[in-house]
């Protein structure tokens, strides 16, 4: 592609990313067609179709074959806390109280690894020490919109479905109440910021787009650290509603 071309057609991404972002185009809004946009941006329009198919391969849009593109719809996920973090005690998974029936999935990975110096003193623990490490990869509506590690102590988890990737009925802390260590208390700290390149890459955001950093403590009646979850938000898909008391 000519030069001329390469600096319109970056120049067509990202005013288009611009529109849909500010709302010139909203949520199922039809865009120009390709050769709407070649005209607009002087470029030609086999030009003009990958600028389309970049901001498809960003997530923004959606192609419906003769039909046109559209900006790609999605409703806020609405994240209440602390009250969402009840589910567990109707037998439901924490993300149930986020998304309700949306359709979702999510990817379940657990291991051991050594403590980093938080997790370490959260734990009271030393650096270096083990930890169980549950991770996940949720998608909603088949869009990437959390990245979530949890951590555990070992010597309090080994021997229960914690280790396995589907915990069963109301998910961890139901199994925690099972074995007397039942969440009663939590913290949250929040951080937005821009995204490191894997975190960008999980979540399949496009270019410019932040993430919010929470990092989670749970504890249980005699304040003892049962549970450190670090999780990674895409921003543009949440909404965060937090209360002081559950």
């Amino acid at each position: 592609m000519p030069r001329k071309q390469n600096s319109a057609a970056a120049r067509a991404v990202a005013t288009l990313r611009e529109r849909i972002i500010d709302g010139v185009y909203g949520p199922g809004d039809r865009l120009p067609s390709a050769t709407v946009i070649a005209t607009e941006f002087d470029i030609d329009r086999g030009t003009a179709s990958r600028v389309l198919a970049e901001l498809r391969h960003a997530g923004l849009i959606i192609t419906k074959p003769g039909s046109g593109s559209f900006v790609r719809t999605f409703e806020p996920i609405l994240r209440s806390f602390p009250g969402r973090l009840l589910a567990w005690r109707d037998g439901q998974a924490i993300q149930d109280a986020d998304t309700g029936k949306r359709p979702r999935a999510v990817a379940v990975t657990v291991n051991e690894v050594a403590s980093g110096p938080s997790t370490a003193i959260a734990f009271g623990i030393s650096p270096g020490d083990p930890l169980v490490r549950r991770s996940r990869r949720f998608t909603v509506e088949d869009r990437p919109v959390q990245l979530a590690d949890s951590y555990y102590l070992p010597d309090m988890v080994r021997g229960t479905p914690i280790v396995y990737t589907d915990t069963g009925p109301g998910g961890v802390y139901a199994r925690l109440a099972e074995i007397g260590r039942e969440p009663v208390r939590f913290t949250e700290r929040l951080r937005a910021r821009m995204p490191l390149t894997g975190e960008a890459t999980a979540l399949d955001l496009p270019t410019g787009t932040p993430v919010l950093a929470i990092i989670r403590s749970a504890f249980d009646a005699a304040d003892r650290c049962v549970e450190v979850t670090e999780m990674i938000l895409d921003a543009s898909a949440y909404e965060l509603d937090y209360h002081a008391s559950i």
